[in-house]
């Protein structure tokens, strides 16, 4: 057994041993304990990080991954209510909003199933939500500047769905989402405490109303270890 893979077995076996350990010996600990080099360390602890085992926070150190959010995407998302039912405290962070023109897939979903005949003018709202005071994902949410006008000054740190349902009228009635894995872009990498590459889950997901009217584009980043997604068909 290679020195990298001794030491990721011994804090593989050091956290099913103490159940209720939240944050690893520090990278110094572990090279005098194995009298190691930082890289094999580092490959160790990388190794556990891509298993959803561990996670690291910038400047922090290394600590053992919470429970998972579990999400079916198969039905419409409330991210308060959904953490609520798990027994975790969420949280949201405005970062900002922004009146914007894009160009490629967003500006083509609104112009084409909203029958628009040119560019069209949207808000652009930045987010990051935490679990237990854990940031585990970023967002960027698209929409109409038109059709929610005076947006930017509501409470956007709460569901946004409740302020397009109680101040808009505008209901959500169902969505679709596009998954995949990738690597953290820096800026998203810094606001959730990690390294610009880690992996994360990218969704994106579109909400239409009743009439199958495009309501908003969300492009969500999520911590990989923080969600698992479970499918239930009818």
């Amino acid at each position: 057994m290679l020195l990298y893979q001794k030491i990721r077995q011994y804090i593989y076996t050091l956290i099913e041993q103490q159940p209720t350990m939240k944050k690893l010996p520090s990278e110094r600990e572990l090279l005098e304990l194995f009298q190691s080099t930082r890289i094999t360390v580092r490959e160790a602890l990388t190794l556990l990080e891509t298993e959803g085992i561990i996670y690291r926070q910038n400047r922090k150190g290394w600590f053992i991954c919470p429970p998972r959010l579990q999400w079916d995407p198969v039905n419409k998302v409330d991210f308060y209510q959904l953490a609520k039912d798990q027994d975790f405290l969420a949280k949201t962070s405005l970062i900002a909003i922004n009146t914007v023109k894009v160009d490629g897939d967003v500006n083509s979903a609104f112009v084409g199933n909203n029958n628009q005949d040119t560019d069209v003018s949207l808000f652009k709202i930045c987010r990051v939500r935490s679990l237990d005071d854990r940031p585990v994902m970023v967002e960027e949410i698209y929409c109409q500047t038109a059709q929610f006008e005076g947006l930017e000054k509501k409470d956007l740190e709460g569901s946004i769905t409740t302020i397009f349902s109680q101040d808009y009228d505008v209901k959500i009635s169902r969505e679709s989402s596009r998954i995949y894995v990738t690597a953290l872009p820096a800026d998203k990498a810094a606001q959730l405490q990690l390294n610009s590459g880690a992996s994360c889950l990218k969704i994106f997901r579109q909400r239409f109303n009743e009439n199958n009217e495009l309501i908003d584009y969300n492009i969500e980043y999520w911590v990989h270890g923080a969600i698992e997604i479970n499918v239930t068909s009818n």
